[in-house]
């Protein structure tokens, strides 16, 4: 399933674009299960350790990592935060259709970013709440020039109401890197997220993306490097090429971008280099 010429207008003009009906539940299951094999295994260990009471093995897909961060706070950010890509998400990720159009903005020689996030948004959770950034903020200098499209794409439907996301239409035009401050220097000491200050905000058009689970949402965008190396996912050279996941895939990407490696299994702090970039210029404060 292609993308449409007026589809790749709007990637091209809008800096992002939304693909309704483009994976299929029956695609989606498979990562759905593995998440719910890491939950199983969080809750297994806090069981284990003393950490909750309960494990909440009646709860479904949508409620179980809920009820356990309602017991031990930052159970979520540890889902986040576990940093090994599961053979169902490489291969959703790598998966033809999306990297036939991936093809179309890029070429044919497409390299999969270290940078993959599983975001586990429980409610009233400020950390599952990313403020106003660019994703170019969060990688070395000089790299806003390769463009990455990131695919954003939601196990649940995505609405104003339990969270999806927000896009300036166009803020990728003027090819600029805003200022950026870390976000725990604005009172929000847990939180390892960058975020826009208020007064550097630049005017456009706020676009709410809700989006129907099994929607793909393409966002003009550059993502975070520094972290390990890419991955090749297809090249012209060899039509028959085979991706190769077995170290890669089993390489901790979070805990290599990490400054120091925690003590504590259980330890949901996150701290990274993209912190060190912007270290300096929170002088002109939050907002």
């Amino acid at each position: 399933m292609p993308l449409t010429e007026s589809q790749l207008r709007q990637f091209r003009d809008d800096g992002f674009v939304i693909v309704p009906d483009f994976f299929s539940t029956e695609q989606l299951q498979p990562v759905m299960d593995w998440i719910d094999g890491l939950v199983d295994d969080l809750a297994g260990r806090l069981y284990a350790a003393g950490r909750i009471r309960d494990k909440h093995s009646s709860e479904g897909f949508y409620t179980r990592l809920t009820r356990l961060e309602e017991e031990f706070p930052g159970a979520a950010v540890l889902i986040h935060i576990q940093g090994v890509l599961g053979q169902a998400l490489a291969d959703l990720w790598a998966s033809p259709q999306l990297l036939d159009i991936v093809q179309q903005i890029l070429g044919p020689e497409i390299a999969g970013h270290p940078v993959w996030n599983l975001r586990s948004k429980t409610p009233l959770n400020p950390l599952a709440t990313v403020p106003w950034h660019q994703d170019t903020a969060y990688m070395a200098p000089g790299a806003e020039h390769t463009l990455q499209p990131t695919a954003w794409i939601p196990l649940i439907d995505a609405d104003r109401v339990n969270g999806t996301l927000q896009v300036l239409r166009g803020g990728h035009r003027s090819g600029q890197v805003f200022r950026h401050v870390p976000e725990r220097t604005c009172g929000h000491e847990k939180s390892w997220y960058l975020r826009i200050p208020d007064q550097d905000m630049p005017e456009g058009e706020i676009v709410t993306c809700e989006m129907p689970m099994g929607s793909l949402l393409l966002i003009n965008q550059l993502i975070f490097d520094q972290i390990k190396e890419c991955i090749l996912m297809r090249t012209a050279r060899d039509p028959h090429y085979q991706i190769d996941w077995t170290a890669w895939a089993g390489k901790n990407r979070i805990a290599d971008a990490m400054d120091q490696k925690a003590a504590d299994p259980f330890d949901a702090t996150v701290t990274g280099p993209w912190l060190h970039r912007w270290s300096q210029a929170i002088t002109r404060g939050c907002r």
